[in-house]
């Protein structure tokens, strides 16, 4: 009997729970039911109440009523059934998932103005009528009546009106959602609108005056907006008080969060091209101010943003649609044993953040029942039957939110919004924050902007599979890049090995160099970079400068041309990896190692994820990374060294890790289109001109150390000779690209030469010839090694070719020295027998019209040169043990002579 009596407690149990998610299906029917019918019987009272105030003949229901409400409020009576049909019609349509949720403020703001309405009435009234008045259902009733009794007594008359005025102020902040210190901005920017129509604005020849931002709203429509865009996209829950994510006593971890990531405000003011872009305000009366001209070695001016970049539309998701999302998470939790309470949610462009509070459960220990609070790992573990019950195509859990006690479950929007490259710079957080490098990635799930700075990442590796929106993201970078900086503080170096991707961009005067497509000379250019870096730190030890802001604030006191940076993309790693693994992971390494203080900056980006591309040496130099949609855990790990990249949706959807954070940011990315390029890159080809004058050439090889680039043939010539420059025509205006090339070359035969070649170089010179024997004994090195140094000096110009004499190699001059187009010459056996003896010899010259004369090797002979010896052998002997000269005065035959 026990046993069955067990057996049927067990079924119990388990029927009580099978029944409850009928139970709660139940109940949410229910509230809406009784929302439904209490929405349609207060419209309906008060369409009987309106109608009873309009009719002159009542009956015994109806003059009640209206006498009732009329000796309560007096002439208020007729807002009753306005504030009646309202709360109505907004819990019916409500009901039915047709309208947003109204905030508290509106109510209390309707309230409020009502009072004070009404108060004022009866203040207006003789003290001695107004209890007259109020049961004859004039003035403000009852209750007006009654509070202007109370506040004159108390406050007197004056400060009667003051409190009535108070109330009436709050009551339109309220009902406006507005705060005091917004609304004198509105003042002052309607006055400032004003004034600016009124009084024509001061531009310089030439330049356009910068539009008002298009984010930014007219002050009478910014007053139907919430402050904020925390508060545009924040949902508090239906049947609770609004709950904000963040405590006001944050701790420092929320605090660092905060800092990283500014709540955005309404954008009020012009923006100002620039890298540094200050916030502008109006100057002067009705002034506003131009687009900046920045000077250098030519005055440039920024493009503008309305020009260049599109707006784009967004779409207004239903908050009522969130709420019910919201309760079916906390009911599906419930039902695999997880207790939580949903607290609300971010609305972002293209997920949402459901806040969920982990809540308690009861265990028996012992004799006693503990309360336990539930851990978060068995909220991350349910993703995919949160999916499931969502019918949503991924979920991922953020667990916590960093600086709040909460869980964070992102959940794909029904229908995702654009974020538009102007929107986000024309935002507050890219404006006000002074930034060297700055780059707008798109906005976060709670809306907000997320702006970075390059120069202090200092590098950042970007992956993801095709199509997840990576190649959209680099275009992003590079424009925010070309908007912000001129060629004199900012140079490019593009690697696409794809041909198709970063094209575009050929002819901006910001390039170095053509875009590199060739793999085999991706490896050069990153060489090339290794070696400007190098340049700069020898620069920068010259000047006792750390950095390149202190050694650019050095050259300006001294009048010299800063720096520019530079920054090298490489939009496909994996095919340079293939080309030259070693070479490539080697360059790549020492850059990012070394090239943040000197100005050089990497940005890396890959679609295939494998350790072989994205090597752990290579990842350990790059802590700002951004991930892309994968196809597997996997590939996730190897970008970001945790999982989650498998769960974002694609079409921009990224996550960032930044260097100073320790968590993810999920980010939808900023999207600019082929037309929004085309007309950048069109922009910077074409401005040509500053005023009428032709755009000189852009020259930064004195004080960068970068290759020159003319604009014309004629540009090397003589000063005397240089003829008169002419504007070019439309089609020949355009910048060469600098011979980089031939530099690479140039650095790669640098880079080659054996560690003795200066040795090498002393040697030769001392003895005026150089061997491989001589090499051998002087240095004590072997033949083969002896063999490459007079190869070098050879290719150096260091030494002649080999001629096969056994004196060896002539010396011509010191490295670098260019060498004649020399012809061979058969010299006259007859001519030359009396110099030379009866052995022919052969020499050089580059004359080509002196074969019949004589050669006289004393002319030729340098003036540093040792005495002629006539054996070979003992050339490195000291001076006086060498053998005797032939008597006579005979000299010997002459060596092959260089010149």
């Amino acid at each position: 009997m026990a046993s069955k009596s067990t057996r049927r407690k067990r079924s119990t149990r388990t029927s009580g729970q099978r029944r409850q998610p009928s139970s709660g299906v139940e109940t949410l029917a229910r509230s809406l039911l009784r929302a439904e019918v209490g929405g349609v019987l207060l419209a309906l009272l008060a369409v009987f109440t309106l109608l009873s105030l309009l009719t002159p003949t009542r009956g015994q229901l109806t003059g009640g009523w209206v006498d009732f409400l009329r000796s309560l409020f007096g002439w208020g009576a007729w807002g009753v059934p306005l504030v009646l049909g309202i709360w109505g019609l907004w819990m019916v349509i409500r009901a039915i998932d047709q309208m947003p949720d109204l905030p508290w403020q509106r109510p209390a703001g309707l309230a409020s103005l009502f009072i004070a309405w009404i108060t004022a009435v009866s203040l207006l009234v003789d003290p001695e009528l107004r209890t007259q008045m109020a049961q004859r259902g004039d003035a403000g009733g009852l209750v007006g009546k009654f509070l202007a009794d109370a506040l004159q007594q108390s406050i007197g008359t004056a400060g009667a009106w003051a409190f009535v005025s108070f109330l009436t102020v709050t009551g339109v902040f309220l009902l406006f959602d507005q705060r005091l210190m917004e609304a004198w901005q509105a003042l002052q920017e309607w006055s400032a609108h004003r004034e600016a129509h009124r009084t024509p604005t001061a531009t310089l020849p030439g330049q356009p005056v910068m539009p008002m931002p298009g984010g930014v709203l007219p002050w009478w429509k910014r007053l139907f907006v919430p402050s904020t865009a925390q508060e545009r996209t924040f949902v508090p829950p239906e049947e609770t008080p609004q709950v904000r994510p963040t405590s006001p006593s944050a701790s420092p971890s929320e605090a660092n969060y905060r800092e990283r990531n500014p709540a955005p405000k309404p954008a009020s003011a012009l923006r100002q091209s620039g890298p540094n872009l200050p916030l502008t305000k109006p100057i002067g009366e009705g002034e506003l101010r131009p687009p900046r001209i920045v000077g250098g070695a030519q005055e440039w001016k920024l493009p503008p943003l309305d020009a260049i970049l599109n707006n784009y539309d967004r779409i207004t998701d239903d908050d009522n649609h969130i709420r019910m999302q919201g309760r079916l998470i906390q009911e599906t939790l419930a039902l695999f044993g997880v207790p939580a309470d949903f607290e609300g949610a971010y609305k972002g462009p293209a997920v949402t953040q459901y806040l969920i509070k982990p809540g308690y459960v009861e265990r028996k220990v012992g004799a006693e029942v503990q309360r336990v609070k539930v851990k978060v790992s068995k909220i991350a573990a349910l993703a995919n039957d949160l999916a499931l019950a969502l019918a949503a195509p991924s979920v991922r859990i953020e667990a916590p939110i960093p600086g709040t006690n909460y869980v964070g479950i992102e959940v794909p929007n029904q229908a995702s919004n654009i974020v538009g490259l102007k929107e986000l710079m024309e935002s507050d957080a890219f404006i006000e924050k002074k930034r060297i490098l700055p780059i707008a990635l798109g906005e976060d799930v709670k809306g907000q902007p997320i702006i970075t700075d390059l120069a202090r990442m200092p590098h950042l590796l970007i992956a993801g599979a095709t199509g997840s929106g990576k190649s959209v993201c680099i275009n992003s970078i590079i424009a925010c890049l070309l908007l912000t900086h001129t060629p004199d503080t900012l140079r490019l170096l593009m690697i696409d090995p794809k041909m198709v991707e970063l094209s575009v961009y050929n002819g901006i005067p910001h390039l170095l160099s053509p875009v590199v497509t060739d793999v085999d000379k991706a490896a050069g250019v990153l060489f090339w970079t290794v070696k400007e870096m190098e340049r700069r730190y020898a620069l920068f030890s010259k000047a006792n400068a750390r950095d390149l802001v202190r050694y650019n604030a050095y050259l300006e006191k001294s009048g010299e041309k800063p720096l520019p940076y530079i920054v090298v993309i490489v939009d496909e790693m994996a095919d340079l990896m293939m080309a030259a693994p070693e070479e490539v992971e080697k360059h790549i390494c020492r850059l990012a190692q070394m090239a943040r203080a000197v100005g050089i900056h990497l940005i890396i980006a890959t679609q295939r994820p494998s350790v072989d591309v994205i090597t752990g040496l290579i990842k350990a130099n790059f802590p700002a990374r951004i991930a892309f949609a994968v196809s597997s855990q996997t590939d996730s790990r190897v970008i970001l060294d945790i999982p989650g990249a498998e769960r974002l949706l694609g079409r921009g959807d990224m996550l960032f890790m930044a260097p100073d954070a320790s968590k993810l940011e999920r980010i939808q990315g900023a999207m600019v289109t082929d037309e929004e390029i085309g007309r950048l890159v069109n922009y910077w080809r074409r401005i040509r001109t500053l005023e009428g004058a032709p755009l000189q050439s852009l020259d930064l090889s004195e004080a960068a150390g970068l290759p020159e680039i003319t604009s014309s043939p004629s540009a090397s010539a003589s000063p005397s000779t240089k003829p008169e420059q002419k504007p070019p025509a439309d089609s020949e205006r355009r910048f060469d690209q600098p011979p980089l090339f031939e530099q690479i070359d140039q650095l790669r035969a640098v880079e080659a030469r054996d560690e003795l070649f200066d040795l090498a170089v002393a040697i030769v010179r001392e003895h005026g010839r150089g061997s491989v024997n001589l090499l051998q004994r002087k240095l004590r090195i072997g033949y083969t090694r002896a063999s490459r140094l007079i190869e070098q000096l050879h290719e150096a110009g260091v030494l002649g070719p080999d001629l096969g004499s056994a004196r060896g190699r002539a010396y011509l001059g010191e490295p670098g020295n260019a060498r004649s187009s020399f012809r061979y010459i058969d010299a006259d056996a007859q001519n030359n027998a009396a110099a030379q003896g009866e052995r022919g010899e052969r020499r050089w010259d580059d004359e080509a019209d002196d074969d019949d004369e004589p050669f006289d090797a004393d002319a030729h002979r340098p003036d540093d040169a040792p005495p002629w010896d006539d054996d070979p052998d003992d050339a490195d002997e000291p001076a006086d043990e060498r053998k005797a000269k032939p008597a006579g005065g005979q000299k010997p035959a002459p060596p092959t002579i260089w010149f």
